[in-house]
This record gives structure tokens, C-alpha cells and sequence, in this order.
């Protein structure tokens, strides 16, 4: 696994930004930051509906005229095909796959006997089974990752796969609802955000609520978080306590984000801990009882590391 103190090497200064442009790319769009992922524009719904009724009206009249011109003129359609066609030939008859017939729950149960490459092709048949599969994302084959790194400092999202020898694949940042369609199919090892700023924080934390990404390792850096969010953060850990072992947060704030509700939950099988502040003095949250549930995990032969915690904890 890629060590996450090794990819947040690089960057000594964090620059923070008082607008949503950061150097180099752009930031999440403030009129992108509230919406449903799921959601339509009304525009679009306007603009889809007349440009369909537009077309099944055109449909109708080159049928009609050409239904009017074949029971007027026989005689000129015979000819035609006397003069250019010798021999009758007939149109192959196209029939409807009796799989389009298929309602989505038996399309799910076809759905889950497939692979993921095998699913990333289905969903381009229609856009029936690109729904179904989107729908039942979360109990179908997913494709795992070494480690998801969100850079919001930098507007690119970078995926490693499993295989060390293949290059990463780096994308611009893209408006929240097309990045949870990207990762909602994903699974890592290790999430990596940084750069998150308080207005951003809680659109991106419902965000990652919405997805099954199950990390080892979870890091946070260079983040602020508003005091809306930090309620999201302590659920977004506690949704992956089970799978969660190493955790870090470095010069996040505010101060009081560290506490009893967000350790609680993988402190019985935390491996790792890293928390680091740039040396500034701060009170966690932290109390006795988190403690001892940790120090219990130490006497049942579990190996806890440590990295520069320090601060003082709360007794």
C-alpha cells in the first residue's frame, strides 16, 4: 500500500485561497456544492421533453406523407422497383431482445453473475441497464484500488491501481455528482483528501457518505472543516469502522474535530494513528475511556503506531 505520509510530502506550504480558484485548476463550483447527484436541472428536463416531442411530431408526418404517397402512386413505386432492383429483396426483420423485456430486479440478478469490465459494457446497451446497474452499484462487482487521492488544492483526483507497475490514472476534478458516478464503482485501500475548504466540507463528506469505498487507511489533510461538518466526518468514520485501521489527520481544524464520538469506532483495531499540527499547541477531545479501549487493543497483542502526537489530550 502507498504510505499516505509519503504522498503528502511535497507540498511544505498549504495556500489557501479566499475564492473557490485555487493556483493552477479550479475548485469545486459554489452553485455545484448543494445539489442532489442525482438530480435533473429544470432546463434540461424542459429542453429534453420539447426536443423529444419535436421528433415523434416529425416521425409522424414522414410516415403519414409517405403512407399518402404510396396509396396515391402504386403504380410509381412498382416501376421503381422494376427499374433498379431486379430481383425482390427483403428487409431483415429487426426483433426486440427479449432481455429488453426483463424488469430490474431479474436484470439485477443477471447483473451480479458479471465482472466489472463486463458491467462497464452493459451499462452502454441502454438506459435501462444503465440505471438498474447505477441503482444496485453498491451489491455489484466493483473494481479495487491501491489508494484515491482527492486533491482539492489542486482540482485532480488520482486513482492507483492495485498493480504497482501501472501508472496512475489522474483526472481533473470534475462537479460533485459526475465524481460520485466515477467512484461509486470503486473500492481502495487508501483515501487521501486534501485540501478541503469549510464551504466545500460538507457537500464532499455527504458525498463520501453515498459511496462504499471500505478503506484501510483514511487521511486528511490540509483540510477545514465547518462546524456543520464535523458531525458528517465523525459518520463517515463510524460507516467504515470496520474496515478502517490506520488513520490520520494533519493540520486539520478546527481543534476540537479529534474527539471521543470520532475514535470510539476504530479504536478497538487501530494499527495506526497520525496526527500532526505544524508544532501549534491544542486540547483535543480525547478522553480516558478512548484511551483505555486502545490501550486494551495494545494488551491483546495489536501494535499501535504513533506519529508525532503532540498534544495534550483531555483527561
Amino acid at each position: 500500500m502507498i504510505s499516505v505520509t509519503v504522498a503528502a510530502q511535497g507540498k511544505p506550504k498549504r495556500l489557501f485561497g479566499g475564492n473557490f480558484r485555487a493556483y493552477g485548476s479550479g475548485r469545486l463550483s459554489i452553485c455545484e456544492l448543494e445539489k442532489d447527484p442525482n438530480a435533473l436541472k429544470s432546463n434540461e428536463k424542459g429542453f429534453n421533453t420539447t426536443t423529444v416531442k419535436i421528433c415523434r411530431f416529425v416521425n409522424k408526418l414522414i410516415e403519414f406523407i409517405s403512407t399518402l404517397i404510396h396509396y396515391c402512386l402504386p403504380y410509381f413505386f412498382t416501376q421503381k422497383q422494376t427499374w433498379y432492383c431486379q430481383t425482390a429483396r427483403k428487409e431483415p426483420v429487426i426483433l426486440e431482445p427479449g432481455t429488453q423485456k426483463f424488469d430490474s430486479p431479474i436484470l439485477f440478478e443477471i447483473f451480479k453473475n458479471l465482472e466489472v469490465d463486463d458491467l462497464s459494457n452493459c451499462k452502454l446497451v441502454c438506459w435501462k441497464w444503465n440505471t438498474t446497474i447505477g441503482e444496485n452499484s453498491a451489491d455489484l462487482a466493483r473494481t479495487k484500488t491501491d489508494q484515491i487521492r482527492i486533491l482539492f488544492d489542486e482540482g485532480e483526483v488520482v486513482i492507483y491501481p492495485i498493480d504497482e507497475k501501472k501508472c496512475p490514472i489522474r483526472h481533473p476534478l470534475p462537479p460533485l455528482q459526475v465524481l460520485r458516478n466515477r467512484l461509486r464503482h470503486l473500492t481502495t485501500q487508501s483515501l487521501f483528501v486534501r485540501g478541503l475548504i469549510p464551504v466545500e466540507s460538507g457537500p464532499v463528506l455527504r458525498l463520501l457518505l453515498s459511496l462504499t469505498l471500505r478503506p484501510q487507511q483514511m487521511y486528511f489533510i490540509w483540510s477545514k472543516f465547518s462546524p456543520d461538518s464535523v458531525s458528517l466526518f465523525e459518520d463517515l468514520v463510524k460507516q467504515n469502522a470496520e474496515t478502517v485501521t490506520d488513520f490520520g489527520l494533519e493540520e486539520c481544524s478546527p481543534s476540537h474535530l479529534l474527539t471521543d464520538r470520532l475514535l470510539s469506532p476504530i479504536s478497538s483495531h487501530l494499527t495506526s494513528l497520525r496526527l500532526w499540527n505544524n508544532g501549534k499547541g491544542s486540547h483535543y477531545g480525547v478522553t480516558d475511556d478512548t484511551l483505555m479501549r486502545i490501550n486494551n487493543s495494545i494488551l491483546k497483542g495489536n501494535s499501535i503506531y504513533c506519529e508525532k502526537l503532540g498534544t495534550k489530550l483531555n483527561k
